[in-house]
């Protein structure tokens, strides 16, 4: 066998692993991906309550007492605040799952999820979100509220304080966006009676310029009717014939006629 060949042979099989190594990290990567795919579409039913304790974390009084303040939150303030714990992180991540979780169980403008795996070094993990509202200005206001949260001294202090601390931040947040929205309503309204009143006063000017118009040009007509009048002359008028004889004839001819007519100072001047 030639040194050509032997290279191309060679060449060939060391080119066979990488293209097995190549093919089974694509399939790996794929399988992943439709896990994660599945998993994020396996959203648990929205639970009874405000709490979806997975990994029984919560005892019965803890339980109680956090879904008191999460229905009042509802029902007062129109906060749609859900605790959510599981044994492990899931796949496609926390903040992803619980962003998922919040916009398939929300029931009002204003949802919030602190989800919680309970022993996790990061710590608890909350998504939230306001309708109509920047989602950055959100954001900032949960990083307070956990910021807030994170001092406490326990574990679980910690993710109690988290929906207290949030709330308040949301709460806060939605009625600043419902002012600045019926402000704008308010000033939306006064623009559009502006416009109103306006289109009225424009309405109104047109016929007052059409009629005076009209008026006018009647008015002028009349003037223009009486001056042309003024300055004609009247007919001529010619006095009644009087007969007379005259060298014994019947009637006199051609005589005694007077024509009296109507002359203008002007050529009275002349």
């Amino acid at each position: 066998m030639s040194t050509r060949k032997r290279y191309l042979f060679a060449s060939l099989f060391g080119l066979v692993p990488a293209i097995l190594v190549s093919l089974l990290m694509s399939g790996l990567l794929r399988a992943q991906e439709g896990e994660q795919l599945n998993d994020a579409s396996m959203i648990p039913a929205r639970p009874p309550g405000h709490i979806l304790d997975l990994a029984r974390w919560f005892s019965g009084v803890e339980k109680e007492q956090a879904e008191k303040g999460l229905a009042s939150l509802y029902q007062n303030q129109q906060i749609d605040m859900y605790l959510v714990t599981r044994d492990e992180l899931p796949p496609q991540g926390a903040e992803f799952y619980a962003r998922k979780l919040g916009k398939a169980w929300s029931r009002s403008p204003v949802w919030c999820v602190v989800f919680h795996v309970p022993g996790d070094p990061a710590g608890f993990h909350v998504e939230a979100g306001i309708v109509e509202m920047n989602p950055e200005l959100v954001d900032q206001a949960i990083a307070e509220g956990s910021k807030r949260a994170r001092r406490e001294a326990t574990e679980k202090d910690r993710v109690m304080a988290a929906w207290r601390e949030c709330s308040e931040e949301l709460r806060f947040l939605h009625a600043m966006g419902k002012r600045y929205n019926e402000k704008r309503a308010e000033n939306w309204d006064e623009m559009v009676k502006e416009w109103i009143a306006d289109q009225r006063r424009k309405k109104i000017l047109k016929v007052v310029i059409i009629g005076g118009t009209f008026l006018l040009v009647v008015v002028t007509f009349v003037v223009v009717s009486l001056i042309r009048k003024k300055r004609v002359p009247k007919a001529y008028q010619f006095p009644e014939t009087s007969w007379r004889k005259r060298y014994q004839a019947p009637h006199s001819g051609g005589g005694g006629i007077v024509a009296s007519y109507r002359v203008s100072k002007i050529e009275d001047r002349r």
